[in-house]
């Protein structure tokens, strides 16, 4: 069967916007996606990006708490620069066969909530770009269980950046700014910034940063590129360090837990009451820059002896009549949806939500439907990490070459 049909076709218009195929968990009872080179005691960071020389150690893992013990397979799906389908067959982006089966999954112990632990090797690809990893069950294509977005690089494109202070005076203190240099090889024929496609993502969110990139400026003679930004197009909001609750251990209070409730069926975490920070100064602390380990204090084995419970988040303010508050991190990919969308309780004026977590340190913030810097702020001397991506499509080439890549830490 060619997955470029009208199974490509109905895939992308149930499960995408405007033909571009994002991160999406369709069945609820699969929980903790994870594409790492390991999730014990790693940090798990969304849209991962990984060098094409040293691919091939990189794990796709999740659980299914529903218990059936049904057939999953592996599908890698290869995209343009904008995350939508290309018309590139498999066998042009891919070194072995599409459809990988996910077999013997492990079953987790010493847990309230049993679940099957599903891992399986990421396969390998030819080419860089942009890819999709698609799970469907029992090898109905639109049984599609969720899809999960990576990024392979090639160094081609040297990318020389610096984060720093926004330079006008009436954002200095809440934004910062970007100066983008590239270099490229003699073999790269780059006579304009036609076909040439920079993205720059804040702390592995998929929004791009430099929507508004002007017109690129190209020595030939010294193979560089620069970015000259008239209008502070190369200006991004600081926001603020993520807030951080230690849910590795039912047995002990850690870091920011209020109290815990067991039950025989569940165990229930609180974190410590929050409010909004948007009006208070700056406070340095450390996080993840938004993603999260997966971790069993008392045991080791924390992929399958990890429990899964329930965490209520707690904010104290009063209530935005006109907004709808939801709690988002890399756990969520920062979706805003029922799943994660705060309740007010006008007697303790207070916005909580329960949402169900695998045992871990996890960063999040609060976020409104609403453009709102009251509930986190911005500040430019948050800590942030900001990834640039730079594609280019060849001259002849159908799709979209991922050829630099550069990640930074500010400050």
């Amino acid at each position: 069967m060619k997955f470029h049909g009208l199974t490509c076709l109905f895939f992308i218009l149930y499960f995408s916007s405007f033909g571009q195929i994002k991160n999406k968990k369709i069945k609820s009872e699969v929980q903790t996606i994870i594409l790492s080179q390991s999730e014990e005691k790693t940090i798990i960071t969304d849209n991962p990006v990984i060098d094409l020389s040293t691919q091939g150690n990189h794990q796709l893992s999740f659980d299914d708490l529903a218990m059936k013990n049904l057939t999953y397979h592996l599908r890698i799906i290869h995209c343009q620069a904008d995350w939508k389908p290309s018309s590139l067959s498999e066998i042009e982006y891919l070194q072995d066969f599409n459809d990988v089966p996910i077999r013997s999954p492990k079953n987790s112990f010493g847990t309230k909530i049993p679940y099957l632990h599903y891992q399986v090797e990421l396969p390998k690809v030819r080419i860089s770009g942009n890819f999709i990893a698609m799970v469907y069950a029992q090898r109905n294509k639109r049984d599609t269980v969720f899809t999960k977005r990576f990024s392979v690089y090639e160094n081609a494109i040297t990318v020389a950046a610096k984060i720093s202070f926004a330079r006008p005076n009436h954002l200095r203190n809440t934004h910062q700014a970007i100066d983008l240099t590239l270099l490229y090889p003699n073999q790269l024929m780059l006579n304009s910034d036609d076909g040439l496609d920079i993205i720059l993502r804040k702390n592995y969110q998929t929004e791009n940063w430099l929507s508004k990139i002007p017109r690129a400026q190209i020595n030939g003679q010294e193979r560089k590129i620069t970015f000259p930004f008239y209008d502070n197009e190369n200006v991004i909001p600081g926001g603020n360090e993520f807030r951080l609750i230690n849910l590795s251990s039912t047995q002990q209070k850690m870091t920011f837990v209020e109290s815990i409730r067991q039950s025989d069926a569940f165990t229930e975490i609180s974190t410590m009451v929050e409010v909004p920070q948007g009006n208070y100064s700056y406070v340095q602390r450390p996080d993840f820059d938004g993603s999260f380990v997966i971790d069993h204090y008392e045991n080791g084995n924390a992929s399958v002896a990890s429990d899964y419970i329930w965490c209520n988040f707690q904010l104290k303010m009063e209530e935005l009549a006109d907004e709808q508050i939801y709690v988002v991190g890399a756990f969520n990919q920062y979706e805003k949806s029922l799943d994660n969308l705060m309740e007010y309780h006008a007697s303790k004026q207070m916005y909580t939500k329960k949402i169900r977590l695998k045992q871990g340190i996890y960063n999040y913030q609060f976020v409104s439907n609403k453009p709102n810097t009251m509930l986190e702020g911005n500040y430019s001397q948050t800590e942030n990490t900001y990834e640039v991506l730079v594609y280019f499509r060849k001259p002849g080439d159908r799709h979209d070459s991922l050829l630099g890549y550069n990640k930074l830490i500010y400050p």
